[in-house]
């Protein structure tokens, strides 16, 4: 009934009519993205976009859904919110998409979301674990990824439990992303009653954080906590370790990526994170002869260089999206697309990833997050299944 109600009150405000169906023709199912491909995440965004072109191309090598090709129309977004809302209404008034998938960034998707939604263009799988991308409830946003706050929380949890500090602290960016990381640390040391010694801030163009470790050292924070990227992690890092400072320090799965693993000489090691994605070394002789040592030699082929985990969760949350568009029959529509989401129960990740289950109070997929950390210039995944 919820639901229902949802549908009519988005077509009330639709722009358009038949919004639903737009994007979609005899042979064509039009898929537009607004990923970074040249911006400060483009380290996320790139492979983002080619996981999803490659199981994309796969599915219309096979004939397509109901005999219509997947037509993905990318646009880059420079993770910039002006650029993003430009590329999204571009993809939303002239392509004509079905439906967005993969659209990249925090402040990115609550610009656009609002009249992405209006005009009944569904949202899948945004590369964003901002906690908005499907709380509240709505029929057409739908996230692959625990938020940003609960993985904090998660982390804060757990070390807590692991080594008895009492004292913590957080350094954070100032931005969407990094008040929901703040969010999840806040509602953690409030919950196990710990003391939160230290709480900083910093701009996404910071790059030095000598005064910012010595600060956090001399509050005799025992945890730090980080709400960074990817230059921000480093510097930070790296200046703690320089500092002397080898407190244990913990991202969310934002870290999670071999650029960070190998920066500065090494200086990375131990670096934590508590996230819902899992990184592969697919060079191991274990995967040799199976369907990730193919799928790896079949993406360096594609595009010149390895894949990451931001192209494996690229390539299931397509998968998902094509599976419910199949399962949605000949006369897809955007409702009948979303009903069949919510229908998909255990859908185990190819990756080893998280197992993911949906439903209609229930378009989070992941149900638990990986405790990973830094070992010899590679993530590591030290423990599975951790709570949230």
């Amino acid at each position: 009934m919820y639901r229902t109600l949802i549908f009519i009150v988005a077509a009330l405000f639709s722009v358009i009519s038949n919004a639903a169906d737009q994007g979609v023709s005899g042979d064509t199912i039009k898929v537009g993205q607004v990923s970074d491909m040249s911006g400060a995440t483009a380290v996320w965004g790139v492979p983002t976009t080619n996981g999803s072109r490659m199981r994309i191309d796969e599915a219309n090598a096979a004939g397509g859904v109901h005999g219509r090709k997947i037509e993905l129309i990318v646009e880059d977004g420079q993770y910039q919110v002006p650029v993003s809302v430009k590329a999204s209404n571009k993809l939303l008034n002239r392509d004509k998409v079905f439906v967005m998938l993969g659209n990249m960034g925090t402040p990115m998707n609550n610009a656009m979301l609002p009249r992405q939604l209006r005009m009944g263009v569904a949202n899948l799988f945004p590369v964003t674990a901002a906690v908005s991308m499907y709380e509240p409830l709505h029929p057409m946003k739908f996230s692959y990824y625990v938020s940003y706050r609960d993985q904090i929380r998660s982390a804060v949890s757990y070390m807590a439990e692991k080594t008895g500090a009492t004292k913590v602290c957080m350094q954070t960016q100032a931005t969407d992303y990094g008040h929901e990381s703040e969010l999840g640390y806040e509602q953690a040391v409030e919950a196990l009653g710990l003391e939160s010694v230290y709480l900083g801030r910093h701009k996404v163009t910071e790059t030095d954080f000598v005064g910012t470790v010595t600060r956090m050292k001399n509050s005799g924070c025992e945890i730090l906590f980080i709400g960074t990227i990817v230059t921000d992690t480093i510097q930070l890092y790296s200046a703690a370790r320089k500092a002397g400072w080898d407190i244990p320090i913990v991202g969310n799965m934002v870290v999670q990526h071999p650029l960070i693993a190998t920066a500065a000489d090494g200086a990375m090691e131990g670096l934590f994170s508590a996230g819902p994605i899992v990184n592969l070394d697919y060079t191991s002789p274990e995967y040799e002869g199976e369907w990730i040592g193919e799928w790896y030699d079949r993406y360096v082929e594609r595009f010149g260089e390895e894949p990451v985990a931001q192209a494996q969760v690229a390539y299931v949350t397509a998968d998902l999206m094509i599976r419910a568009m199949e399962a949605a029959g000949p006369d897809l529509t955007t409702e009948k697309m979303l009903a069949e989401l919510e229908k998909i129960k255990n859908y185990v990740d190819p990756f080893g990833g998280q197992t993911l289950t949906f439903g209609p109070d229930k378009h989070q997929g992941s149900n638990s997050l990986f405790w990973s950390q830094i070992v010899d210039g590679k993530w590591v995944v030290l423990e599975k299944d951790l709570p949230y």
